[in-house]
């Protein structure tokens, strides 16, 4: 009759592994909340008064812009976005937004606007190829096509046909 104790343990030990691995794996798909940019504070927005606040007293309530307009900086941005990443999938915008306020040119706010996630929109991007010319060498054949073709330079700097080295002022 075979003693059952010895394999036992075997089993219990083989359970347990199972379940730790089990655990590890599951933690790591937990959902990782990730935010981006500056989230300026409403309170803080809404003390912006159009028409007599500056860019000095912007600064002070929101701090430095994310970015500022293409053209000069008369639009400043606050940009902002929270996602929620599981393991290796893509992740899923929760929310965005964007703060844009405009101001003249003697720096005054003159217009506040908020940007959400529903005012966005999708770029499709184009996959198209610029084409270069020359030939396309593979990578031996870049490596092999050097072999030869510099030389130690035993005899000082080469001159030209002048008997200068082409660097300014004939040295």
């Amino acid at each position: 009759m075979a003693d059952r104790s010895s394999s036992t343990p075997s089993y219990r030990t083989a359970f347990l592994a199972g379940i730790v691995g089990l655990a590890i794996a599951l933690t790591g798909c937990q959902a990782k909340i990730v935010q981006h940019g500056n989230v300026p504070d409403e309170d803080e927005v809404v003390q912006i008064q159009p028409g007599q606040d500056d860019k000095n007293r912007v600064e002070q309530l929101l701090g430095s812009p994310s970015t500022t307009g293409t053209f000069g900086d008369d639009v400043w941005y606050y940009v902002s976005k929270r996602t929620s990443q599981t393991a290796f999938f893509e992740p899923d915008v929760i929310d965005q937004g964007v703060l844009a306020i405009a101001f003249d040119s003697q720096g005054i706010v003159q217009d506040l606007k908020v940007y959400d996630k529903s005012d966005g929109r999708l770029v499709a991007m184009v996959d198209r190829q610029t084409p270069t010319h020359g030939n396309e060498l593979t990578i031996i054949q870049q490596m092999l096509g050097n072999f030869g073709r510099f030389s130690p330079d035993q005899n000082g700097p080469k001159t030209g046909p002048t008997g200068t080295t082409g660097a300014p002022g004939g040295v």
